[in-house]
Formats: C-alpha cells, sequence, structure tokens
C-alpha cells in the first residue's frame, strides 16, 4: 500500500491476524511475523474483521484489536499501561497494548486482560470463524452459570431456580453447546416451587418443641427384619427393627385446592414434632434413640407417619431347663414420655396379640407379635425356640451313648480286672459333657433339666462302681454261705434275675453221706471185661437168688480191674474238687445281675424324677 507516495509494510497485528487465519502447512511457508514492525512504527494495518458489530480475533487472539474491557465473569479490566507498571507494554509493544484492555500477546489460548485486583482473567470477546452458542439469557425467577455472552462447543451452562421456585420438569437443568452453534436443549423455565410455598407455610409460626394441642394418639405398626446377634450367655438380643408411628398434629392441616391438589408433604424430622421415646431394658450404653433426621409424611389432615429402622440391643428372658429345646423371649418396648398427653395403641387394621407365622432363623425357630403395654410402650415380642436337632447329635447323643456303654461295663464278667478303669472312663466323659451344656447357657438359679439329668447319671454310675468293687472283692472269696442265704440269694433272687437255681448247679459238692455204687464186672461175648454198675432192683434180684462160688479166674480179674476203678475214681473226685464253685462266686454273680437291673431301674426313674423335682 502506498501512503504519501511511499510503500507501508504491514503491521505486526495484521500479519498475527493472516497467520492465525492460515493453516498449517501455510503457516510454515509464511515469515515469522517478527520481522514487521509494531503500528507505532507507521507500517499500514487494515481494518479489523467485525463479528455481532464486534472486532473479533482469529486463532488465540494475538491480533485482536478491538476495545473490549470485560472478563467473562462479568468484572472490569485495567488498562495494559496501567498493570504491572507497564512492563506489558514495552515487552509487547507490537501488540498495541497502550490504552487498551483485552489482548493476547503471551501466546495463551484466548485473549486475557488484568483486573484492578491484580488477577488475570479471560475476556469475553468473539472469535472470529469458530463456532459458538450464543447466551439464550437466564430463566425467568433464575439465573445460569457461567453467565457469558457466548459459549464455546462442548461448554455446558448450568440454570437455577430462585428461591421459591422450580425447575421445569420439562427440562433439564445443565445444558450444552454442539457443534454448529446450537444448543442441546431450549432455554429452561423456572416456574413456582408450589411444594416450597406450602412447605414455607405450614411452618409459619410452627414450633417443634411444643407438643400438639391436647391428647395425642399415637399409632404404631412394625416388623423385627433380622436378628442381627443374640448372646445366649449374657441373654443379649441384637435386632433390626421397622417401626411406623403416626399421630395427628392439626397445626399441619392445609386445603389441597390452594396449593395445586398437593395432598401430602414431606419435611425434615427435625422441623416439626415428634414424640421422645425410648427403649426398655437397653443394653446399648452408646444409643441414642430413635433417629429424627428422616423424612416425616405429612398428609392434609394433619396426620404424621414417622417410619424408621433402628438397631436395639436388650436383655431377654432365657428358659434353657428343657435344653436342648430350650425358648428365649425378648420383649423391645419403646416407651413414651410421660410429660405429654399421649396414648400408644395399635395401628388400625393392624393385629395386634397376635403371633406371625414361625420361621427359621439360624439354630432358632422365630414368630413376632406386636402389642401395647399400659398405653405408654409399643413393644415387639420375639420368641425363640431353639431347633434341637444339632444339640441332639452332639450332645444328647454322646450321652446316651455313654450311658448305654456303662450298662454294658455291668454285663462284663466280674472277674474282669479292667471292668473299673473303663467305667471310670465312661465318668470323666459325662463330666465333659456336663462342661459343654453349661458353657453354652446362661447361668440361672437351676441347672437345665439335661445337666441335672447328666449329674445324676453321675452319681449312679459312681454308686455302682463303689457296688462292683464290693462284688469284685466278694467273687474271690471262697467258704459256703449260711443255709438262709444261701436259700435266699442263689435259689430265690437268681430265679428273679433269670439265672436259674444256683443250689442246684453246685449240689453234691458240699457235706453230705457219700454214695455208694454196686459195681459188678461182667464179661462180653468176646471175652472182655466189663464193669456193670448194678441198679437196686438187680442187687434185690441177686439177694433173692443165690450165685454160684467165683471161679479162681473171675477172683483174679475182679480184685485187678477193683484197682483200677477206685484209682479212677480217686482222680475223678480229684478234678471235681479243683473245678467246685464256691458259694460266693455264686453270689457275686447274683449281685452283679441284681447292680445291673438297679442300674438300668435308676436311670429309667431318674428322667421323671430329675424333671419333677427340677421345676
Amino acid at each position: 500500500m502506498f501512503c504519501r507516495d511511499k510503500q507501508l509494510l504491514p503491521c505486526r497485528s495484521w500479519c498475527e491476524e493472516v497467520l492465525n487465519m492460515a493453516d498449517e502447512q501455510m503457516k510454515n511457508q509464511f515469515p515469522t511475523c517478527d520481522l514487521f514492525p509494531s503500528p507505532q512504527h507507521g507500517c499500514w494495518n487494515s481494518e479489523p474483521e467485525t463479528r455481532n458489530n464486534e472486532v473479533c480475533y482469529h486463532g488465540s487472539g494475538a491480533n485482536y484489536r478491538g476495545t473490549w474491557s470485560k472478563t467473562t465473569s462479568g468484572a472490569d479490566c485495567v488498562e495494559w499501561s496501567v498493570a504491572q507498571n507497564g512492563s506489558y507494554t514495552t515487552d509487547y509493544p507490537w501488540a498495541n497494548l497502550d490504552n487498551n484492555y483485552c489482548r493476547n500477546p503471551t501466546g495463551l489460548s484466548r485473549p486475557f486482560c488484568m483486573t484492578e485486583n491484580g488477577s488475570q482473567e479471560e475476556c469475553d470477546v468473539f472469535p472470529c470463524n469458530v463456532d459458538v452458542c450464543w447466551d439464550m439469557g437466564p430463566p425467568d425467577h433464575g439465573i445460569r452459570s457461567p453467565d457469558k455472552r457466548f459459549y464455546y462447543v462442548l461448554e455446558k451452562v448450568t440454570y437455577t431456580c430462585d428461591e421459591g421456585y422450580t425447575l421445569d420438569s420439562r427440562h433439564t437443568s445443565n445444558i450444552r453447546c454442539f457443534e454448529g452453534g446450537i444448543w442441546q436443549y431450549n432455554k429452561p423455565s423456572c416456574s413456582v416451587d408450589m411444594r416450597g410455598r406450602l412447605e414455607e407455610d405450614v411452618l409459619d409460626g410452627y414450633s417443634q418443641n411444643q407438643a400438639p394441642d391436647g391428647h395425642t394418639v399415637i399409632s404404631f405398626n412394625g416388623s423385627v427384619e433380622q436378628i442381627v446377634d443374640l448372646d445366649e450367655k449374657k441373654e443379649l438380643l441384637v435386632a433390626s427393627i421397622v417401626i411406623d408411628f403416626a399421630w395427628r398434629d392439626n397445626r399441619l392441616k392445609w386445603r389441597p385446592q390452594f396449593y395445586e391438589n398437593i395432598e401430602a408433604l414431606s419435611l425434615p424430622g427435625s422441623s416439626i414434632w415428634t414424640p421422645t421415646f425410648t427403649v426398655k431394658k437397653n443394653a446399648d450404653s452408646e444409643y441414642q434413640g430413635l433417629p429424627k433426621d428422616v423424612p416425616l409424611l405429612i398428609t392434609t389432615d394433619g396426620t404424621v407417619t414417622w417410619k424408621v429402622e433402628t438397631l436395639t440391643s436388650t436383655l431377654c428372658d432365657a428358659d434353657p431347663f428343657l435344653f436342648p429345646a430350650d425358648i428365649m423371649e425378648c420383649h423391645i418396648c419403646f416407651s413414651a414420655s410421660s410429660a405429654a398427653e399421649q396414648t400408644i395403641e395399635c395401628g388400625e387394621g393392624i393385629s395386634c396379640e397376635v403371633w406371625s407365622p414361625q420361621i427359621t432363623e439360624g439354630e432358632w425357630y422365630r414368630k413376632n407379635k406386636i402389642f401395647a403395654q399400659g398405653d405408654k410402650e409399643a413393644c415387639f415380642a420375639i420368641h425363640l425356640e431353639r431347633i434341637p436337632l444339632f444339640h441332639i447329635a452332639t450332645t444328647v447323643g454322646p450321652c446316651v451313648i455313654l450311658v448305654v456303654l456303662m450298662i454294658i461295663t455291668f454285663i462284663m464278667p466280674v472277674d474282669r480286672g479292667d471292668r473299673i478303669s473303663f467305667g471310670v472312663t465312661i465318668l470323666l466323659s459325662m463330666v465333659v459333657s456336663l462342661v459343654f451344656v453349661t458353657e453354652v447357657l446362661p447361668v440361672k438359679g437351676a441347672l437345665p433339666f439335661f445337666a441335672t439329668l447328666i449329674v445324676v447319671c453321675m452319681a449312679l454310675m459312681g454308686l455302682f462302681l463303689f457296688f462292683t468293687m464290693g462284688i469284685i472283692r466278694l467273687h474271690d472269696r471262697e467258704g459256703s454261705l449260711p443255709p438262709m442265704a444261701k436259700t435266699y440269694f442263689l435259689r430265690y433272687m437268681s430265679k428273679f434275675l433269670l439265672l436259674g437255681d444256683l443250689t442246684e448247679k453246685n449240689a453234691g459238692s458240699g457235706d453230705g453221706e457219700p454214695v455208694l455204687i454196686n459195681r459188678k464186672l461182667m464179661f462180653s461175648a468176646d471175652n472182655k471185661a466189663l464193669v456193670h454198675e448194678e441198679s437196686p432192683a438187680d442187687v434185690a434180684e441177686a439177694t433173692r437168688q443165690p450165685s454160684p462160688p467165683p471161679t479162681r479166674l473171675e477172683v483174679a480179674v475182679s480184685s485187678g480191674f477193683g484197682n483200677v476203678i477206685r484209682g479212677l475214681e480217686e482222680l475223678a473226685k480229684a478234678v471235681k474238687n479243683e473245678q467246685e464253685v464256691s458259694d460266693y462266686t455264686l453270689l457275686a454273680k447274683v449281685l452283679d445281675r441284681l447292680c445291673l437291673v438297679l442300674y438300668v431301674i435308676s436311670v429309667g426313674v431318674a428322667v421323671p424324677m430329675t424333671m419333677y423335682l427340677s421345676k
């Protein structure tokens, strides 16, 4: 361009603008802009490009030459000559910073300026050839954030309504800018928040520290959701409970036709009056009561519904007498403060004092019911009945086996040396079973029936073991019993115990006259000598018929065989004396059988007697 017949070089700001409009390939063919002078040197500068009647910029805005003096946040810019004591003006003379505001001499992404507080903020100036979404303006009765004249692609705007107004349900609060300068949605609108206005009107002048006027009837309903923990030894139950309380507060009424027919309203529990409850038999020292920060539901007639879920730790009453079929019953009661006039009752249509169907929970059968106690307590009753199968298999079964083994011990022969040691081992095993039973059950005034029965069986075992020791000593004693004792024990008592008459088995082994047997030497057809025992009839017949005198041969043979027979008789007598069983041995056998019968009878009688005496 020629000015005053002299050709001028382009200014650097014009070079920056052209360079920012070119693509990367073209940029490599252009010289660097620092070869061109600054506008102050009288170089030629074309008019800047405009958009919406405002100077715009290309690229990162190094070529921007407009006069915009506001940041995107709305803060005022200070002149570059004033900012930083004029250092920017001397460092970047080509950017025409003198008496201007928004520029980008340092190579940032967009033009910026310095504010009065010394901070550096981005300017809200238009790019020339970049798609942007123009500001739709704030909604009625609301604001938008960020508040800008335009928004870049993918930038998001959040719309918020003023207090008392809500965003139209057909719109969303967050809207994004898309390619081509198109908004994701139309501008949202704010309408009157009728629920907020209703809440404001209802709570106007309301005091949550004052109870409703007059007598308040509090109805309740609920259920036991889960048994969290059960400590049988301490009789402590931790349960998860859901409970609903409902009462009427006339101060919370409203007419729905004035509030777009709103029939129900949810309010935080801390904003209205709620009854104060304490847990009876509470075992948790850190329990703070029912939570009051949960939302409460209020209807048009002022009925308030308070639904809470809480964990309670309470003491229970266990009855371990019939272990392992023992029971435990727990009452979880919420007692209302007596300061206000109020009555607690079961809700309408609720089955009060009726047990729920039985369910299985762990090793227990559980059933529940609710009831109101004394018009001042809302209570849950939890009935727990143990499923006995596990303890029958692990506790009762082994004890029964030990009792049977003890019976087998009494069946063993009296002369067995290990009989006492076997019985003592069984007795010690019963002690271990007793320790196991008493370890899992609470300490009460009396032992459970099963534990008492184990103690009784142990006592019987010990008693009959002492009897067995005496019987064993009696077994090795020699001699004869007195006739009366012999008759009573070895005849009558042995028959009663199904041993038979033991006196017959021992006949001939004691006192009495020897029995003489007449023997006669006879010969068979083959001339072999035979000894023939003569019966009394034969003897009588021989006396009536005279026999001929024996020959010498007969006398010799008879004499020889007589000596042999006498030797055999003496040998048989010696063997019979060695195998002779004494009366005391037979008596020990009778007493041993008697101990077995008495032990079985004692164990059988101990069951009902222990049941009767333990109650």
